[in-house]
């Protein structure tokens, strides 16, 4: 069977997120994903976020501290780079923090030259070129991203410049290939990540609520790679797009 023959809706797994993370007491009214350490580092140097909980949320490899944007009831987490890892998460938090919003914000690289530097992206449907998306719906091209134009209501209302357009999601960073990528391109993608369409179907599967929004940072839109801002993005550039996250967040709920 290919793994695109993968999804089973009503079948029992083997092991659970209910298996693996104890219930907290602690409610989470949404949680922020965060891939940027010099973020996270950022917050809690300020004062701006509070240590709710370190241990329910753990790896082999890590931990991964849950925090609490002050006067909020709103949760921030930093995560790694990938969909497996992230969706994993995404399930641990929902079951243990009774959380069911997700607003994901991260770094892209851009299929079009024209989109500038820093620019936000709302990401309206999101490729399927990863592994977890098929065991948790079935068998599609795309899929649809259920609140982007809720995303971009706040980001209009908030004045913020923004482009609408399809992601690619991929799992395999260094095999984005020429032809790959003039292959999304002719199918009106207009960015790639490695996270999108793998947390909209998890989303979708269990009733979650998944918001992301995306900043171009490098570009693969020319005769050679284009680093772009990918690893020199300033922190005010960062704490600023965050902020655009919280305010999200902020209205949802």
């Amino acid at each position: 069977m290919s793994i695109i023959n993968s999804f089973e809706p009503n079948g029992e797994p083997v092991i659970s997120a209910r298996n693996v993370v104890p219930k907290s007491d602690i409610k989470l009214d949404a949680c922020i994903i965060n891939f940027s350490y010099h973020i996270m580092d950022a917050l809690i140097n300020d004062g701006l976020v509070e240590l709710i909980d370190e241990d329910t949320i753990t790896s082999i490899s890590c931990k991964y501290p849950i925090y609490r944007y002050k006067e909020t009831n709103i949760g921030i987490i930093k995560v790694t780079v990938g969909a497996p890892i992230v969706v994993g998460l995404m399930e641990e938090i929902a079951v243990a923090f009774s959380c069911s919003n997700f607003i994901l914000f991260g770094s892209c690289g851009s299929l079009d030259r024209n989109i500038v530097e820093g620019k936000i992206i709302v990401p309206t449907h999101a490729y399927r070129d990863e592994g977890v998306s098929y065991h948790y719906m079935a068998l599609s091209d795309y899929v649809e991203i259920k609140k982007y134009k809720e995303i971009a209501e706040i980001l209009a209302k908030l004045n913020i410049d923004y482009v609408l357009g399809k992601t690619w999601t991929t799992d395999a960073f260094y095999r984005e290939t020429r032809k790959q990528v003039e292959k999304r391109r002719s199918e009106g993608c207009i960015v790639v990540e490695m996270e999108v369409s793998a947390c909209q179907a998890v989303a979708d599967f269990y009733g979650y609520f998944f918001y992301p929004i995306l900043y171009r940072a490098d570009n693969l839109d020319s005769t050679n790679w284009e680093r772009g801002i990918s690893a020199s993005v300033s922190m005010d550039e960062r704490l600023k797009i965050f902020f655009i996250a919280l305010e999200i967040a902020k209205r949802i709920i």
